[in-house]
């Protein structure tokens, strides 16, 4: 049984590293591509399995780019357009999963897999400084409001919860209408802490609106490289998720946000607790 284990592993680690190398050849042409286009690339980058299933038209609405870029990205990457390289991310997914089939187990080892790159690229983005000064403004605001919609929501409720019995006070919000309220009674000494797995969701986008104009601290936590949230607030952080559907089940984790949350937690209660020791 462990020989077999062991060559499941072995199949599995084989198709993963063929993919990686892959996506680095892609990730070498970063640097000869305009804003846009890298947000194309860095979105076949992080979403190879979901990349292959969708068309192209669809693919423009969720990066809120035109077709042309899509097109002239691929063509940037060394295609002939978005059709070939489509084929050949195919190819590339197709093998990766030839690799890895075997009984169910082999099934879930996959997506082990997946959570292991996300919580190893994710702890690779992590920036101490970034992490410090988010500390450092939860600690001088007067009230902090999380702010996140969907399956962010969740992530949100958790910090609140944990803010609060730091002694903070804190709130997240789930209805839409709410969220809206708060955002326009926020004032300048509060911060408002915005979480997005795309950083495009019309909401978000349209309450930073409203709490830039109350001047109020703003920080952001991404799950994409590129995004419209980032571009709008004072510090922004971000994590590595792969977008990832089961069928029409959006099964794409939000862990990676929690992870980059609890570190600006521990930074903020370990500044308390030195705070603290000097006035004894």
């Amino acid at each position: 049984m462990k020989a077999k284990e062991k060559s499941i592993n072995l199949r599995i680690k084989r198709g993963y590293d063929n993919m990686q190398v892959f996506l680095k050849r892609l990730s070498q042409h970063r640097e000869r591509l305009s804003p846009l286009e890298k947000r194309v690339l860095e979105y076949l980058l992080r979403n190879p399995e979901y990349f292959t299933h969708q068309k192209l038209d669809e693919i423009s609405r969720n990066l809120f780019v035109s077709t042309a870029t899509i097109s002239r990205t691929c063509q940037k990457l060394g295609f002939r357009g978005f059709q070939e390289m489509k084929y050949r991310l195919t190819k590339e997914v197709t093998q990766e999963m030839k690799n890895a089939v075997s009984p169910p187990t082999s099934l879930l080892q996959i997506h082990i897999e997946r959570m292991k790159q996300e919580m190893d690229f994710t702890l690779q983005l992590v920036d101490e400084k970034k992490i410090k000064l988010a500390a450092g403004y939860i600690k001088q605001s007067n009230h902090v409001e999380l702010f996140g919609v969907g399956n962010s929501f969740l992530v949100c409720k958790d910090v609140a919860r944990k803010l609060m019995f730091a002694g903070k006070i804190c709130y997240a919000r789930e209805d839409w209408d709410e969220l809206r309220s708060a955002a326009n009674n926020l004032k300048e000494n509060d911060l408002a802490i915005l979480v997005s797995y795309s950083g495009e969701t019309k909401h978000m986008l349209e309450f930073v609106q409203i709490l830039k104009h109350n001047n109020v601290k703003l920080i952001a936590i991404t799950g994409r490289p590129i995004n419209s949230l980032q571009q709008e607030v004072h510090l922004s952080l971000q994590a590595y998720i792969t977008n990832y559907y089961y069928g029409e089940l959006d099964i794409s984790s939000r862990f990676p946000l929690s992870i980059i949350l609890d570190f600006i937690i521990i930074s903020f209660l370990n500044e308390q607790t030195e705070k603290t020791l000097e006035t004894l």
